[in-house]
């Protein structure tokens, strides 16, 4: 039986990722392929930071009358030309003409009859906003490998960029398993199926399209019926819970090989989540997960996760914390337990049975156990990953 490290090696072995042209305006959480540079300088040409008039430096000198030229506004087109001791009404964003090098917002000017009168001399480039300084033209806007955000959109647009080559944001396709679970919330002999909502909540931080095709019963035909339509669709990642372990209802394996799927492992030293299957097809790719939800959990958070960062050239980030306990455990298996962290301590809550739930409430972190020990003494370093 293979190591959880094992395992997600195997599983992240056969990530190919996948690449599309996107609008800008539709790239949100996609993850860069390559460098995107700007496309023009920002600002387009010396404009003004104020409202007020624009001057030539060098004409400028303390209690000096200036004649009014014209005036101009932002997205206009005319031109206003150079005269000596002249200058012209300017509105904030508009063009600054060479040679004008400055302005001078209104209330520091007296104004009187077509004429206005400096308080003082007045130096090159004050309160002009300089052609490039914010973007050149050519500099990199955003590294490739960046996952891109709502500053990003607005940075990328303003400076010229309609489309951008990203990696496919992945698709995961849902079915539960079992005779027992239900969907609609009932009070009964029923288990009421929540995984699906759960998993769907990680969709917008993760980036993947989310496809919940309900529950199917412990039924082969039932199973092979969907397999059937699930294969039709490209490059996803196929989730399914319950099924895999060793009872007389658990046909998910034979189903897998009838459509021929193969099997990478089964079954893994990890806890929760022995029974955890994967295989692949062609550009697919399927996990098998326990019934047990937080069994699921794990499965989807430790190996489904990393799988989904890898297709997005980006990785799960583990933290190094301290034990505030010692911890006895089976040296043999990786556990993942419900753990609360503080400044980097942390402590295993109690009621870690992969039924129970009030423990994933009130944790606020996953402690990875993976050490090849029996005892884990506190004050031992190990990781966790922040909830």
């Amino acid at each position: 039986m293979l190591t959880y490290s094992a395992a997600l090696k195997r599983v992240l072995h056969f990530a190919r990722k996948k690449t599309s042209i996107v609008k800008v305006e539709k790239s949100l959480q996609h993850v860069c392929v390559r460098n995107i540079n700007s496309k023009k300088n920002n600002p387009f040409f010396n404009n003004s930071l104020l409202d007020g008039f624009a001057f030539k430096s060098s004409d400028t000198v303390s209690n000096k009358s200036f004649k009014i030229l014209g005036a101009t506004s932002a997205g206009q087109k005319n031109k206003i030309k150079y005269r000596k001791n002249c200058c012209y009404r300017i509105s904030t964003g508009a063009k600054i003409f060479h040679p004008y090098d400055c302005m001078m917002p209104y209330e520091n000017l007296q104004i009187e009859k077509g004429v206005v009168k400096l308080k003082k001399k007045i130096s090159k480039d004050t309160n002009v906003r300089k052609i490039g300084s914010d973007y050149k033209k050519g500099q990199i806007i955003l590294k490739k490998n960046t996952t891109i955000t709502a500053p990003n959109l607005l940075a990328l647009k303003s400076l010229g960029i309609k489309n951008i080559k990203v990696y496919q944001k992945p698709t995961i396709i849902l079915f539960c398993t079992g005779n027992e679970i239900i969907d609609n919330v009932k009070i009964n002999n029923k288990v009421i199926n929540s995984i699906p909502e759960y998993i769907k909540s990680f969709s917008e931080k993760l980036n993947f399209k989310f496809i919940y095709l309900g529950i199917l019963k412990d039924n082969v035909k039932q199973l092979h019926s969907k397999f059937r339509k699930i294969q039709s669709i490209k490059n996803v990642i196929i989730v399914s819970t319950g099924g895999v372990s060793a009872g007389h209802k658990d046909f998910i394996p034979q189903v897998l090989k009838k459509n021929k799927f193969k099997v990478i492992f089964h079954k893994i030293l990890m806890k929760p989540g022995r029974p955890t299957l994967f295989a692949i097809k062609k550009s697919s790719y399927y996990f098998g997960l326990p019934g047990n939800p937080i069994s699921t959990i794990v499965g989807f958070h430790f190996l489904i996760t990393p799988l989904l960062l890898r297709l997005q050239s980006k990785i799960l980030k583990l933290k190094n914390g301290r034990m505030l306990q010692n911890y006895k455990k089976n040296k043999k298996l990786t556990l993942f337990l419900r753990g609360k962290t503080n400044n980097k301590t942390l402590k295993i809550l109690s009621g870690q049975e992969s039924f129970r739930i009030k423990s994933l409430v009130n944790a606020n972190c996953w402690i990875k156990l993976n050490q090849k020990k029996s005892i884990i003494k506190k004050g031992s370093r190990v990781d966790y990953y922040d909830y």
